[in-house]
């Protein structure tokens, strides 16, 4: 991983065997998968992981998945995910990976998390200690609340 702007972060992606097709091209569901990978990193990066949301009795359960491919990757390539947060509100968040082979956009994956309490199963708000921690990592202007 290296770092980027304070409000998002990067992560290099070795495409593997495991990632294809029979044709060579990464299957469209991994983008989902490396979108993840590099979420959790972002919530790393912050302070915050998910193991302590789970700690807290709080899961984040995907809301909506959008993914925009631009071209395909190869077995062998080396991504570049670059995963920020979207946007804010109380109990959802967006995150978006841009995953990029050196100067060419891949694909742009936008995950909307849900703030969901274990033992209830219902939406709650996020603890202000995650609030907090995402803070710095919201784009420039935006506060917590807002959605992009």
């Amino acid at each position: 991983m290296q770092s980027d702007p304070d409000d998002e972060i990067t992560l290099l992606y070795d495409i593997g065997y495991a990632d294809t097709d029979a044709g060579g091209i990464v299957y469209h569901a991994r983008y989902i998968e490396m979108a993840e990978r590099a979420r959790n990193r972002l919530m790393v990066a912050a302070g915050y992981s998910f193991a302590r949301l789970a700690a807290d009795g709080l899961l984040f359960i995907v809301r909506r998945v959008e993914a925009v491919y631009h071209a395909p990757a190869w077995l062998e390539d080396r991504l570049a995910l670059r995963s920020r947060i979207g946007g804010m509100t109380a109990s959802r968040s967006v995150w978006v990976t841009e995953v990029t082979r050196g100067t060419d956009a891949i694909a742009r994956i936008s995950i909307e998390m849900v703030a969901v309490e274990r033992a209830t199963r219902r939406a709650v708000r996020h603890p202000q200690a995650l609030l907090d921690a995402l803070a710095p990592h919201l784009p420039a202007g935006e506060t917590a609340g807002v959605f992009a």
